[in-house]
């Protein structure tokens, strides 16, 4: 018979086994957008990029870097899973000045990660999802609303294309 305290033991390692397997395929929800990436203006033949998508950090980071092709524009956003908030989030900033950190989850098959700001104009929310195509490509969208959410406005909707498929 096995002593009681050799039995709580297994448990105990075995849920941490069981919540690390969980956590580690959390880590992998984001990984369709890994990639190095042509990025056209959404249902068009117009290149508005290129990005460079990679995992850093053990796999545990997916690192971005943009850079437009029609302007001087570039950024860069680094994005994790956070097991403390059981969500991912995304912190970019780019040479405009801009910092945008937003949080989210996978939700009808696409990672949506948003966020409200309050501005000397009123609130903002940002609202970005991105969703793996059957054809490998990956959509990103980003809406913004400056009423709450009643209504929203496109920013950018691109299709990230497979540089070594183009």
């Amino acid at each position: 018979m096995m002593k009681p305290s050799v039995f709580f033991l297994l448990v105990f390692v075995t849920t941490i086994l069981s919540a690390q397997k969980n956590i580690d395929h959390k880590y992998a929800e984001f990984n369709f957008w890994i990639g190095e990436w042509n990025v056209y203006k959404h249902n068009t033949d117009t290149i508005v990029g290129k990005s460079k998508i990679e995992a850093i950090i053990d796999d545990k980071v997916i690192k971005e870097t943009y850079h437009s092709t029609t302007s001087k524009y570039h950024g860069t956003s680094l994005n994790k899973y956070n097991p403390r908030t059981n969500q991912w989030e995304q912190f970019w900033v780019d040479n405009s000045g801009l910092t945008l950190h937003i949080q989210g989850n996978i939700k009808d098959g696409k990672m949506v990660l948003q966020n409200q700001v309050d501005t000397e104009k009123g609130t903002l929310s940002n609202k970005i999802s991105w969703q793996k195509n059957p054809d490998n490509t990956v959509r990103q969208t980003w809406l913004q609303s400056t009423d709450k959410g009643k209504s929203w406005k496109v920013v950018f909707d691109g299709d990230y294309k497979s540089i070594i498929s183009d």
